[in-house]
């Protein structure tokens, strides 16, 4: 097979990208919402202060998929204003975060999801409100 061969196999466009993000939009929906300005409304008030953080680097991090005018950067502060946790406790969650290697911190008191770690994550909320409401 010849090298130009290859190549068409193996890029995909940005169509198929586009595919991929279609069931963790889904699923992120069922958790929150996200404005033009890249700003958080969680609607699932269930979840735990490390969730919510993870909530919103996800959130942002799909959303500057979608629209490059969204950083997926996002600072303690703005975390604070969209989950209401205290900046101490973000930044425990945020440093929980990094270590589990969901997210990564570019600068002091900025983090930034890795995408190919939401949909897990996505999932992993959508498990525990199955259980709890088995129980």
């Amino acid at each position: 097979m010849s090298i130009d061969e290859l190549k068409k196999k193996f890029f995909v466009d940005e169509d198929a990208l586009k595919v991929r993000l279609e069931p963790i939009i889904s699923k992120a929906l069922l958790q929150c919402r996200i404005d033009k300005n890249g700003q958080v409304l969680i609607t699932n008030r269930n979840l735990s202060g490390k969730d919510q953080l993870k909530l919103v680097l996800a959130a942002r991090a799909i959303a500057s998929q979608l629209d490059p005018s969204v950083k997926a950067e996002v600072t303690t502060v703005e975390i604070g204003k969209y989950t209401g946790l205290p900046q101490n406790q973000i930044r425990a969650r945020g440093k929980d975060a990094t270590q589990e290697k969901f997210a990564e911190s570019p600068k002091r008191g900025v983090y930034r999801a890795f995408v190919h770690r939401i949909e897990d994550f996505l999932d992993d909320i959508a498990a525990k409100e199955k259980l709890k409401t088995k129980t």
